[in-house]
């Protein structure tokens, strides 16, 4: 039984429980003002527990909730008691690593979050005495995905191609078409003029990269060879796939396709592609049509998947590039861009179906136009003997058109159609509006390539005593032509799948004469060694689920009214109170940081009295921090000239403090540095590097001489020790 956001109200008092006196009593003071010795831990749990129950505190809570503080406990919930490392990942770029340590202590002293120990590991976890005011919060995941409603096409999209079935055909016809390669490697000059008239607007080439990661195409080992060969086990199971499952899995080939560098059917490659694939299609479900997502969020998205144990691809390192994946998803037709740079996930489409009525129309006698109501199946066999052609300024985004001629009949007939064959799908296909002048050529071509004829491939013989073996079903069904007289030429690609064949039909001596050792170089080889294991369904799963809930500006308004006033109220009882200056200014800073949760706790509340910052030419008391940083070996943001100009930027652990060549010189390891900041608020953290995902490592411990610092601020450790 799945467990929810919240775990038991014993889990959260074990946890504070567990805490050592020091910080238990600091952070109980907080909420219960100044503690007196001796006390018992569980008597003061017990006070502050009925304390934060009370319904007037719970509402002070919830008013004085901003927008980060909303984030961070969606952010939590959503990623299921993460530790703050990942909770710091999933946030990347949104604040600086100070901000984000910061709100997450300040969240503790709020008695909202709290950790607790798993796996040798402190996760955060919600206060579960807060979930009345709490879940509404979590409920809504809105501020951590941003989107606004889709604005409409963007300028110039209107009447554009967009990848379909149809378009998938024609790539694949245009591939078995042309010598694709030059002599010297790269794509001939004008195959890539060909596909730029055919596909305006398309990035042809690195579709046919896609088909080729999925292993649809593959080049020779001969480096030389100028043909992408099809493999046709792969065909028939892309085949079998929906329309969006074909466009999922073309944008899986494509990224694995360009992250491998050109690696083609490998069986690495092919578990990496459904790896992919699964990834992209739960990503996509997690994304609403009628809306639009800035990168901020996809990527934020595929990091919530990742967390889940669900990864793009297995990669020999952590990294993800993100851009690679987008740049696929718009490729395939998946995402869309809009004017503002957003991205919007495209409805899928309706699936043709066989029974729509006419998919093409002949507009000339050896020439059609194909519309989107085709099917794959019926696009790919008109492929096979047709070649695409530009049908003219105004039509692309609504037909494609397609021609026949010799040479293209002639590769029909090379791979099994016969005319007959080809003319029944065209009929039915058009209505039956089939010109007759067009019959008559393909029968004229069909009777004069019988004539003379080259066969390549595995070829049976059978003795006249046993051509019966020719109509048992494990033989018959490789059988692709009958050349003569007990000799048929068979569909497979190697010797070892006819001879299984014939030793399932009871045959148990064959002649194999001249038959070739296996070579490595030999065209196919890799597609063709049987370790093809299809290309699975993508079945939808219940999780992930689409997140959704919107937060509404009326919401946010109120509870920022709200939260001014109570701080008001807090701050005009402060001035009533007869307390030092000291004591004032302390207790300012606790209302604002949104402590004090009622006017009573101001009076008799707990005040230490500790510098946490210092900068310029206090060097005093930049050492004072420095030394207590090293004692307490808490985390220290640290600014320092650059001699480039601007500032060195590090958030580390300080590690020491010692005189070196006449200075004092503070040693620490960095949690990251970055190159230059003009302040603390404009650094950012480590976790990932821009559009990769990839984790940083920690830096060497560098020295900081301390007369040349210019800001050094002690950020606060959490009360939970980390």
């Amino acid at each position: 039984m799945k467990r929810g956001p919240f775990r038991s109200p014993d889990t959260w008092k074990a946890a504070l429980l567990s805490l050592p006196d020091d910080p238990y009593v600091e952070l109980l003071e907080n909420l219960l003002g100044t503690i007196k010795t001796p006390f018992c831990k569980e008597q003061l749990l017990a006070d502050a527990a009925s304390f934060l129950s009370r319904k007037d505190i719970q509402q002070t809570i919830a008013a004085y909730m901003d927008e980060r503080d909303h984030k961070i406990l969606a952010g939590v919930a959503l990623l299921e008691e993460p530790t703050a490392q990942e909770l710091w990942r999933f946030f990347a770029g949104d604040f600086s690593y100070p901000e984000f340590h910061e709100l997450l202590i300040n969240l503790e002293e709020r008695f909202i979050l709290y950790r607790f120990s798993q796996e040798g590991s402190p996760h955060l976890a919600l206060n579960p005495l807060l979930e009345p005011i709490l879940s509404p919060f979590i409920a809504d995941t809105s501020p951590l995905f941003p989107s606004t409603p889709w604005e409409g096409e963007r300028a110039g999209s209107a009447g554009r191609l967009r990848v379909d079935d149809r378009i998938l055909a024609s790539l694949i016809a245009v591939v078995r078409e042309e010598d694709y390669f030059r002599a010297n490697g790269g794509i001939r000059k004008k195959v890539l003029h060909t596909l730029d008239q055919l596909f305006p607007g398309l990035k042809a080439p690195s579709l046919i990269d896609a088909f080729r990661g999925l292993g649809l195409f593959y080049r020779s080992a001969d480096r030389r060879a100028a043909r992408l060969y099809p493999d046709e086990r792969r065909f028939r199971a892309f085949q079998q796939l929906s329309s969006r499952e074909r466009l999922v899995y073309g944008a899986a080939g494509f990224c694995c396709f360009v992250w491998f560098q050109g690696q083609e059917a490998s069986r690495t490659l092919q578990e990496q592609v459904q790896t992919c694939a699964g990834f992209i299609h739960r990503f996509l479900g997690l994304l609403e049509p009628s809306r639009q997502y800035p990168k901020v969020s996809l990527q934020r998205f595929g990091e919530f998947l990742i967390q889940k144990g669900i990864e793009p691809i297995r990669a020999r390192d952590s990294g993800y590039r993100w851009d690679l994946l987008f740049e696929a998803l718009e490729l395939l037709g998946l995402l869309e861009p809009s004017a503002s740079g957003c991205w919007r996930l495209i409805p899928e489409p309706r699936t043709p179906s066989k029974t729509a009525g006419p998919a093409l129309v002949m507009d000339r006698a050896f020439s059609f136009v194909l519309y989107p109501e085709i099917t794959f199946e019926d696009a790919l066999s008109v492929a096979f003997f047709s070649v695409p052609r530009n049908p003219g300024a105004g039509i692309a985004g609504a037909v494609l058109g397609f021609e026949l001629t010799k040479s293209s009949v002639i590769r029909g007939f090379d791979q099994g159609m016969d005319a007959q064959t080809m003319l029944d799908l065209l009929n039915r296909l058009s209505g039956n509006r089939l010109d007759q002048n067009l019959r008559w050529t393909l029968k004229d071509w069909e009777h004069r390539y019988t004539e003379v004829s080259l066969y390549k491939g595995v070829v049976l013989t059978l003795a006249e005593d046993r051509q019966y073996l020719a109509e048992t079903g494990p033989v018959a069904s490789l059988i692709t032509r009958i050349l003569g007289p007990g000799v048929y030429l068979l569909s497979v690609p190697q010797r070892s799948e006819a001879v299984e064949a014939l030793q399932k039909a009871g045959v148990d001596i064959i002649a194999q004469q001249g038959a070739p050792q296996p070579c490595a170089s030999s065209p196919g080889k890799a597609a063709a060694s049987g370790e093809f294991q299809g290309y699975p369904a993508l079945e939808d799963v219940p999780f992930p689920k689409r997140i959704s809930g919107r937060q509404t500006p009326e919401n946010q308004e109120i509870r920022a009214a709200a939260r001014t006033a109570i701080k008001k109220r807090f701050h005009r009882a402060l001035q009533e109170l007869p307390l030092r200056v000291a004591v004032q200014e302390a207790l300012q800073a606790r209302i604002e940081r949104r402590v004090i949760l009622d006017e009573s706790r101001l009076l008799g509340a707990a005040i230490r009295s500790e510098k946490h910052e210092a900068q310029g030419l206090d060097y005093v008391g930049k050492a004072s921090i420095a030394k207590q940083a090293v004692a307490a070996k808490s985390l220290l943001e640290v600014l320092w000239p650059h001699p480039a100009g601007g500032s060195n930027h590090t958030v580390g652990i300080p590690e020491a403090l010692k005189k070196r060549g006449g200075e004092t010189v503070l040693f620490i390891k960095p949690l990251f540095q970055g190159e230059s900041a003009k302040s603390s608020r404009q650094a950012q953290g480590p976790s990932s590097e821009a559009g990769t995902g990839k984790t940083k490592a920690p830096q060497e411990t560098i020295p900081v001489p301390l007369g040349k610092i210019s800001l050094i601020r002690r950020i606060k450790s959490s009360f939970f020790g980390e």
